[in-house]
């Protein structure tokens, strides 16, 4: 057994080898009889492995539906030299250390012991009985010394401790912390119970052989015997009275109570009827109509729950609110190219002069925030960072693998790659008074509120112009508004002040705000740019596209399914862009509001506004939502819309891009031919006909109206679902009101008409326009005249298709020599030398490139970099997965200094990776 190949006779006795499925490895099970020999605290076991077995062989005894008890199996014996081993088992001095651990935990002094302790000793006491078993079994009681069990039935000496080891482990049973160890526990008492019988038989087998002579004296003991049984008897007979008794005069008491205090009785037990009655009636009216819709008058109340966060670094627990010193989640912000489906289009611009208000519907590279969801406060997390910065710097010659000028750290908890922090910010609750809502949709249509707005930034444009000359958009009934009252009507439909948040949040705001400006951009930070704002709703938004199409990769319901962390990374997130706008000059928010209202409506639109094709809705609607409340700002005096307010504001936003998303699915779907034929003539099918014919007359017959309504509406449905699923959890973590249920399930029908419900649509999308169609018919006509829609339906052009295709990693081959072969005839286009060293493959678009080789280092920046590093900043904004084919191992890169192997996913017939193909 000590040879090399020992382990493989010795291991067929004990276990038989399970192959491997289809992924991971093969294994060795024990044997069924070996199971018997399994002892927890065996001796070469490391810590890993001892908690290991233990969960393994647990859950199998869960499996056969047995209890979970692992005693120890009966040891061998000494040989004669070392048979008083044992008696350390018995020594006063163990059975106190048991006895006072025993005790330590059933008191509960929870500093003084822990569950691992508590498995030795009963491990101890398992083993002792066991022992003193085997010893009586195999001769008469009065050759064994081994006494384990008068030991540990004896009292203890002092009067503090006046329990044995028999009575805590009863108390043992009780103690919540010790759950797991019950069914062991209970497997000791019954080994209690056996030693006690096997003594006892020891002991009448004695007294049956005891001679005739002592017989007198047997009669004697056998009638003290007797007298004692009948005493126990009258004693338990006693109690069980006395019991009765007191049963009978606490009912009494009781009923007596009753009498007493009826009158309060009743009206408590009517009170009680009423109030539920109340709720149920409630509940079935509202809770169907209003509870579960997150915009316009019918909005259901926000549920904000009080939350209580434990800060990691220093243990205190801290209700969040805006007065009170910042809370924060560790976060790590950098650019992405996960939605992206043209991998050599990441922008090229530098950070200085680059744009992020719009954002390319294939967008291109965004910026993601994820967060590992631990808590710290503000505070504590400044000292644990400038703590790193101070040892670091005491430290030189030592390789960080974190960049700590760069603010990155690890997480204090987990260890994971962060390099900010996100404040949480409490959801300021809502409640719509649903009569005042109604009685506003009777003043506030969607035509009124857009006349409303423009005249608001009109105002605003001509107070901020001060005399210097600006381009006024046109309007479109009013000229530019010089009534004071035009002026200010926004604000006639509600207004409270804005939310005050205390210095630690608004420090911790623009510090986060400040991160992701300084990673999205590749700049300098600065906390007076301009483009600070954009990129906080630019990640909010891409950061819920990417988890969006995350849940739907894994097909798991839109809610309910996020793992904590995204929940509370995605909550933190939304309401910090929310919030963020307040650390800002209002004068910037509204002229980037001014702008995104552009791409929607004409009459806003400037010389740099993108065509409808050319942006990404879900991000238009998220910073228009996030920007609007700036329009209620006075003169040093920050207002807010109120709940009314918002609610109408949300709505018709949310209209908007709605309508002009599904213009952007309409055009695109122009060129599609239908691949089957249905005669579908469902009444969306009409509408979508009806729909066709409007924008083929608006668009000079390039758009053809001969394509079927139910094509149309079948395109429209299925590429407008991402958005709708996107809308849907933004306006979930911004207002906070609750779901319906069916979002809460996986099902595509079901889906749909819950996302329209809850986002206050038609299930048939077209009625929108036909519903606004006065107010719409300009704004379609003026998009369908941008030069960008009508070049993409002359197909010069092409526009991206809805809805997006979605991203994965490359499909190998499932033999390895496939990819061997592949990379035996690539040949570097760069290398004069035909021998190609290391030709790796990139998992992410396919490209096979030669690595370690100074013939495809790039200039980057002027900077020489590698074949793999410049790959990986043109293909995933810095971060990168290879294959190495000749090594048979994967790499992980991020940026110029960052990465790690990773096994190949290739196994061999034992399930297990080859590096190096050895």
């Amino acid at each position: 057994e000590n040879n090399e190949t020992g382990l493989e006779n010795v291991i067929d006795k004990v276990a038989t080898f399970k192959k491997p499925g289809v992924s991971g490895h093969g294994v060795y099970e024990l044997k069924d009889e070996c199971l018997k020999e399994f002892n927890m605290f065996f001796y070469h076991y490391t810590k890993t492995q001892h908690s290991k077995a233990e969960h393994t062989q647990k859950k199998r005894r869960k499996q056969e539906n047995r209890d979970e008890a692992l005693p120890p199996p009966p040891p061998p014996d000494f040989s004669p030299a070392f048979s008083n081993v044992v008696r350390i088992l018995n020594c006063d001095v163990m059975m106190h250390i048991l006895r006072t651990l025993l005790q330590r935990a059933v008191e509960l002094e929870t500093h003084l012991w822990t569950e691992a302790m508590i498995q030795m000793v009963l491990h101890l006491l398992s083993l002792g009985l066991l022992e003193e078993k085997q010893q009586l079994q195999k001769s008469p009681e009065e050759e064994v010394t081994f006494d384990f069990y008068h030991k540990a039935t004896r009292m203890g000496s002092s009067a503090l401790n006046a329990v044995n080891v028999l009575m805590l482990l009863e108390k043992l049973k009780g103690v919540p912390q010790l759950e797991a160890q019950k069914d062991t526990v209970s497997w000791i008492l019954q080994m209690f119970d056996m030693v006690k019988r096997l003594r006892e038989k020891s002991s009448l087998a004695t007294v049956g052989a005891t001679s005739g002579s002592e017989a007198a004296k047997g009669d004697e003991t056998q009638s003290t015997q007797d007298k004692e049984k009948a005493e126990r008897k009258r004693k338990a007979e006693a109690a069980r009275l006395h019991r009765q008794k007191i049963m009978a005069q606490m009912s009494a008491l009781q009923r007596n109570f009753i009498e007493t205090h009826k009158l309060l009785y009743e009206n408590t037990l009517e009170a009680q009827g009423k109030d539920d009655a109340v709720m149920e009636e409630e509940s079935t009216s509202s809770a169907i109509d209003y509870c579960r819709i997150a915009l316009g008058p019918k909005r259901g109340p926000s549920v904000a729950e009080k939350e209580v966060l434990t800060c990691i670094l220093c243990q205190e627990e801290q209700e969040v609110k805006l007065e009170s010193a910042a809370m924060v989640l560790s976060a790590c912000v950098q650019k992405s190219t996960a939605l992206t489906q043209n991998r050599s289009r990441i922008l090229e611009l530098s950070g200085d002069t680059l744009d992020p208000l719009f954002m390319h519907p294939d967008l291109p590279c965004g910026t993601h925030t994820g967060s590992c969801g631990h808590v710290m406060h503000a505070a504590c997390w400044q000292k644990y960072f400038e703590a790193m910065q101070l040892n670091f710097r005491q430290r030189l010659h030592v390789e960080q693998i974190f960049d700590l000028e760069n603010g990155e750290y690890l997480c204090p908890l987990c260890k994971s790659l962060c390099n900010t922090v996100i404040p949480i910010v409490p959801l300021q609750a809502q409640k719509i008074n649903s009569e005042d809502a109604e009685a506003v949709a009777q003043i506030l249509s969607l035509a009124r509120w857009l006349e409303i707005v423009t005249v608001r930034i009109s105002g605003y444009s001509v107070k901020n112009a001060k005399g210097e000359k600006q381009n006024l958009p046109s309007f479109t009934n009013k000229g530019t508004g010089n009534s004071a009252l035009e002026f200010h009507s926004i604000l006639s439909f509600g207004v409270q002040s804005s939310a005050k948040y205390s210095s630690s949040i608004k420090e911790m705001l623009i510090l986060f705000a400040t991160t992701i400006y300084r990673v999205g951009l590749k700049v300098a930070p600065n906390e007076a740019d301009s483009r600070i704002p954009m990129m906080t709703w630019s990640t909010c938004a891409f950061t819920i596209q990417c988890i969006e199409n995350l849940l739907e990769t894994e097909g798991k319901p839109l809610f309910g399914s996020l793992q904590n962390r995204q929940h509370s990374g995605l909550k933190a997130l939304v309401q910090f862009a929310a919030a963020q706008r307040t650390t800002s000059p209002q004068v910037l928010i509204q002229k980037h509001l001014t702008r995104l209202l552009g791409v929607l409506l004409p009459n806003f639109k400037e010389e740099d506004t993108p065509s409808l094709l050319e942006v990404d809705m879900f991000h238009i609607l998220v910073g228009a939502v996030l920007s609007f409340p700036s329009l209620y700002w006075e003169d040093a005096v920050d207002l807010r819309p109120s709940s009314v307010s918002s609610a109408y504001n949300h709505l018709y936003l949310f209209h908007l891009t709605t309508l002009a998303h599904i213009m952007q699915i309409v055009i695109s779907s122009a060129t599609e031919s239908p691949t089957a034929h249905s005669s579908d003539n469902s009444e969306e099918a009409q509408s979508a006909q009806s729909f066709c014919r409007e924008v083929c007359q608006y668009t000079s017959g390039c758009f053809s109206q001969d394509i079927p309504g139910w094509l149309v509406w079948d395109c429209v449905k299925k590429g407008i679902m991402p958005y709708l699923r996107c809308a849907a959890l933004f306006f979930h973590y911004l207002l906070g009101v609750s779901p319906p249920e069916e979002l809460l399930q996986v099902s595509e029908e079901g889906q749909f008409k819950a996302l329209c419900s809850y986002l206050s649509l038609p299930t048939n999308l077209f009625l929108l326009f036909h519903d606004y169609w006065d107010t719409v018919n300009p704004l379609l006509q003026r998009w369908c005249a941008d030069p960008m829609v009508l070049s993409c339906l002359k197909g010069k052009s092409v526009a991206i298709r809805y809805p997006r295709k979605r991203n994965h990693l490359i499909e190998l081959p499932e033999d390895y020599s496939c990819l061997l072969n592949q990379a035996s005839q690539f040949r570097c286009p760069r290398s004069s030398d035909d021998e190609q060293k290391h030709p790796v493959l990139c998992l992410f678009c396919g490209a096979m490139l030669c690595s370690q080789n100074t013939c495809c280092q790039e200039l980057v920046n002027g900077e020489e970099l590698g074949a793999c590093t410049s790959h990986a900043l043109q293909c995933g904004a810095g971060v990168c997965m290879f294959l190495k084919i000749r090594e048979c191992k994967v790499v992980l890169i991020e940026g110029k200094a960052r990465g790690c192997l990773y096994p190949a996913p290739y196994l061999d017939e034992y399930g297990e990776t080859d590096p190096d193909l050895k």
